[in-house]
């Protein structure tokens, strides 16, 4: 994307499990995150990246199967950071949209 190397800095680690990584990332810092991965992940990252989201950023989650989707809207619905902002549905995959309070 012609992005300049100074302009980023890529990590590999776990922002669930790892306190150094959480603390790379910043806090109330991003205005979108994205995960388009399996759905006991999002489930995780749902309790861990509202802290890194500024107050209304959006949280844009797929990957989701349809068998999992009411678990994960329960969790987002379950949460103290988020609202659910919408729910898309593509053949058996779904994305949940939520903003953060």
């Amino acid at each position: 994307n012609e992005i300049d190397i100074k302009d980023f800095t890529a990590v590999c680690g776990n922002i669930i499990k790892d306190s150094e990584i959480k603390d790379m990332a910043g806090y109330e810092k991003y205005d979108i995150v994205t995960a388009n991965i399996l759905a006991p992940v999002i489930i995780e990252l749902i309790d861990t990246v509202g802290c890194h989201i500024k107050k209304g950023g959006v949280f844009i989650t797929s990957g989701i199967i349809d068998t999992k989707e009411s678990e994960v809207r329960d969790a987002f619905e379950n949460s103290e950071d988020f609202d659910i902002l919408e729910i898309n549905h593509l053949g058996e995959w779904v994305g949940i949209v939520a903003k953060k309070r």
